[in-house]
């Protein structure tokens, strides 16, 4: 049985974030047929480093390396890894995500492995072409870093995890035909979201679930603030996610329709109390794992092309999809006048797609086969 180092930006327990909820995932599969150690920032190794807004930019000005390559980067972290890899002998290690693959190059290449939860690149570039000029300067000098950086991390791995077919191609497209690039989709337990049926009678509440300091998140809210919600009569907007940004605690403060929670342990009530869930999202990348927990719950979700990408879903079948203001005042509407016909309908769709396509139960194969150059 071989035995594998997982290199984590946090503990994946609780799994309350889409991250935590991936890397807990691949823990538990990889259990059944490997020895798995899990190195992660925290108490028992090291606190996460700290950045002032000085040594950011000193950093930036100073190295060609992306932010992103900075921001999780701790002398101490590094000796841990050193010292688990003078102790015990692994058949891989497994950089989790962007902020943990410099990491890697402690590794020896013929066992790294890269489990790209974003194509970071890609996500910049959009950035770009939706920032205001500050911010596009930013994201157009990081958008280059990052396609050298994440193409050296690609070509120097011995594999690299992407989450959907779409992140695969992108990140090929980067690095070449030669990269082992191989797809294990983002999956959930279905079993601990119990499914709740769409009622006909609805609470006129609109959902959105995220991390609201995540620019992407910021973004989309600030969009679907001022471009959708005037026209949808009385509905109410919740923001449910960690470090809400000062504009948007005080839109919440100064407008009663717009109720931010900041981070809550237990999202299951807001879904109770919810007619859908919505992505406005106009930049991102990866695919969305509170997408796949909203689905598995019986939530309806209205989403833009991009927010639902990489999810092998079609739209009034499984979601409604809007990306103008016209087409998201039309769909919001069609939800909170429903009799319950078509809540109903998307949501179950949504459930039996994620029970057959994303479920750790069906991708199980996908993960073994990924992991075949191992010794079981």
């Amino acid at each position: 049985m071989s035995r594998l180092l997982l290199l984590a930006p946090s503990p994946p327990w609780p799994p309350d974030t889409g991250a935590r909820i991936r890397n807990a995932g691949l823990v538990s599969q990889l259990r059944a047929d490997h020895e798995v150690d899990v190195l992660a920032f925290g108490d028992q190794v090291t606190p996460p480093p700290g950045r002032s807004f000085a040594r950011r930019a000193m950093q930036m000005i100073r190295s060609d390396l992306p932010d992103m390559a900075h921001r999780l980067w701790s002398p101490a972290f590094a000796e841990a890894v050193r010292c688990r890899l003078r102790e015990t002998e692994y058949g891989a290690v497994q950089g989790e995500g962007i902020e943990m693959a410099r990491y890697l190059a402690l590794v020896p290449p013929a066992r790294r492995v890269y489990d790209a939860h974003n194509a970071e690149f890609l996500l910049q570039r959009r950035l770009a072409s939706n920032a205001s000029a500050v911010a596009e300067v930013y994201s157009r000098l990081q958008w280059r870093r990052l396609e050298r950086f994440e193409r050296a991390v690609i070509r120097n791995s011995r594999m690299t995890l992407a989450v959907s077919e779409h992140d695969a191609n992108q990140l090929v497209a980067l690095a070449g035909r030669g990269a082992n690039v191989r797809v294990v989709p983002n999956a959930i337990d279905v079993s601990v979201y119990p499914f709740r049926e769409p009622t006909r009678s609805v609470q006129a509440n609109l959902l959105f679930l995220g991390k609201l300091d995540f620019r992407p998140n910021g973004d989309a809210l600030t969009w679907f603030i001022r471009e959708v919600m005037p026209s949808v009569g009385s509905a109410r907007l919740f923001a449910v996610g960690a470090e809400p940004p000062g504009w948007l605690v005080a839109a919440g403060q100064h407008d009663a329709r717009i109720a931010v929670t900041g981070y809550v342990a237990d999202e299951r009530p807001y879904f109770a109390r919810a007619a859908a869930l919505v992505l406005p999202l106009h930049t991102g990348g990866g695919s969305r794992l509170k997408v796949l927990v909203a689905m598995a719950s019986g939530l309806p979700i209205i989403s833009t092309r991009v927010g639902i990408e990489g999810l092998e879903v079609e739209p009034d079948v499984h979601y409604l999809q809007a990306d103008t203001p016209v087409e998201w005042i039309e769909s919001v509407k069609r939800i909170l006048d429903d009799d319950g016909d078509l809540r109903q309908r998307l949501a179950c769709n949504a459930r039996r797609l994620v029970e057959q396509r994303y479920d750790w139960s069906a991708t199980r194969d996908r993960l073994r086969d990924a992991y075949a150059w191992l010794p079981a």
